[in-house]
């Protein structure tokens, strides 16, 4: 036998092998740091519908500020009165953020109320994902319709979106922003609400784009966390619970 290359053999055997345990190692400490252990704990899922705004931007500053990621159900039309719209889409992502869709027009009548409502709601739901695919390279099929499917969704608007391959969410926990007059009356809502959820392993909380809701956000954060809540950032294709 030649021993030479037996000796070449092994060599480089070993220095593959290690090669493979550094590799190993070093994939495990990547996966801990991009994915924190989560099981077995409650999770808290912070959702805003109806941007971007000329609010939004303070609103990612809170949320950096308490190490919390959200889910922001954009609209299409906005993005024609947002200056540097791109600039800051990127920026939610970059920061950790979540963009889903939320319609081009959010038009109650045009959504739901007519013949072929259905088919207008996949529709713009479709171009806005194409939207945002084509300006920032992101793809999603998470939606949420305009106020609800409860009250809105008939069977053929169900139909229509699983065929589109869409996944249409709404809440467990509405803030009510939009009707509060001020953060105190928001967490209080939020808290009033949470009392029915003590028990439960995953919830998702609804919010709006307005300055009296990122005032709120602090102590809401604060109380879901002394609830026992953590907050993760969404990961495409996760079906949250009870909202079927």
């Amino acid at each position: 036998m030649n021993i030479e290359k037996i000796t070449k053999t092994i060599i480089a055997v070993v220095i593959f092998a290690t090669a493979m345990m550094v590799i190993s190692v070093q994939a495990v400490e990547r996966n801990e740091f991009f994915m924190p252990e989560f099981e077995n704990k409650k999770i808290a899922y912070l959702t805003f519908d109806d941007g971007p705004s000329i609010y939004t931007e303070k609103l990612l500053d809170v949320l950096n500020q308490h190490d919390v990621s959200g889910i922001f159900f954009v609209l299409g039309y906005q993005f024609d009165y947002m200056p540097d719209v791109d600039e800051l889409l990127n920026r939610m992502i970059d920061e950790g953020h979540f963009l889903a869709l939320h319609t081009m027009t959010h038009d109650k009548n045009s959504l739901y109320k007519l013949e072929k409502s259905s088919q207008q709601f996949t529709d713009e739901m479709l171009e806005l994902r194409a939207e945002l695919k084509t300006r920032l390279g992101w793809e999603t099929n998470l939606c949420r319709a305009p106020y609800g499917k409860a009250n809105h969704f008939r069977a053929v608007h169900h139909k229509a979106v699983a065929e589109a391959g869409l996944y249409c969410v709404d809440w467990h926990i509405d803030s009510q922003d939009w009707a509060k007059q001020n953060a105190d009356q928001i967490y209080q809502q939020v808290a009033n609400q949470l009392k029915d959820h003590q028990e439960s392993n995953e919830i998702v909380l609804l919010f709006h784009e307005y300055q009296r809701t990122i005032d709120a956000l602090p102590q809401i954060i604060e109380l879901l966390r002394s609830e026992g809540f953590t907050f993760q950032p969404y990961i495409e294709g996760k079906i949250f619970e009870g909202l079927e």
